[in-house]
């Protein structure tokens, strides 16, 4: 599973910049922002926008991209990847998850999207910041410290898969959390069970698997798809008829 040691110096060049791209593109929407002061849809997304939180993720996804290329993930712009595993692969897999969480909730739709077009800097934003932090940095720091540092090297891909279950709980767990209060036994047991195979848990184990295959871009480009049928579109009709 080992993918970094043909890894050229032109491919990781190259990856860097467009790594350092992306994070000027996050510096872009926060100076809009500032610019054009909008209300957002959680009351906790604000912070996510500080030039604190920007500086904290541009130095973990630096530390992530070059911890990646230690731990057997394919660089940002590895030659090796074909622009569709890189790009059409994860786009159809987000479409598809973004599809299925649209009809689960069509019959009670959620209030939580930013209106169309501030919508659309906003959830790139969100997605360059979750994939940096859970993907980019928290897998590859993992597998690192784990596999390469503690084990001498050994058990990589069963490291990986732990590490990618980790991060994959990030998003569920406040209502992992929540639904586990006040049950016990097999009660514990049968939440644990519904949210494995949660679409939310599932498309986030997917997407840790597509960096390890496909390099981040892949991870980003899956969470980006999803975000344009989930947030973008779908969110931009519901926001208009309310």
């Amino acid at each position: 599973m080992s993918h970094n040691s043909g890894t050229s110096t032109r491919d990781s060049a190259i990856s860097t910049r467009i790594y350092f791209g992306l994070i000027a593109f996050m510096i872009a929407v926060k100076v809009m922002f500032i610019l054009f002061p909008t209300v957002f849809p959680g009351a906790d997304q604000e912070g996510a926008f500080s030039w604190l939180t920007i500086l904290a993720i541009a130095v973990m996804g630096f530390i992530g991209l070059l911890l990646a290329r230690r731990t057997g993930f394919p660089d940002l712009w590895d030659s090796r990847v074909s622009h569709r595993q890189r790009f059409l692969i994860p786009a159809l897999i987000g479409f598809i998850y973004g599809v299925v969480t649209v009809i689960i909730d069509l019959r009670n739709p959620s209030p939580v999207h930013l209106k169309l077009p501030l919508s659309i800097p906003f959830y790139t934003y969100g997605a360059l910041l979750l994939e940096i932090m859970l993907r980019l940095f928290a897998i590859p720091v993992l597998v690192w410290l784990f596999s390469n540092l503690i084990l001498r090297g050994r058990w990589q891909t069963k490291v990986f898969w732990l590490a990618a279950i980790i991060a994959a709980l990030y998003e569920p767990l406040p209502h992992l959390k929540e639904q586990l209060l006040g049950v016990s036994g097999l009660g514990i047991l049968a939440v644990l069970i519904k949210w494995a195979i949660e679409p939310l848990f599932l498309a986030n184990v997917i997407t840790g698997w597509l960096f390890r295959k496909y390099g981040f871009l892949a991870a980003l480009i899956m969470r980006l798809s999803f975000y344009l049928v989930w947030h973008i579109i779908y969110g931009g009709l519901i926001s208009t008829a309310r």
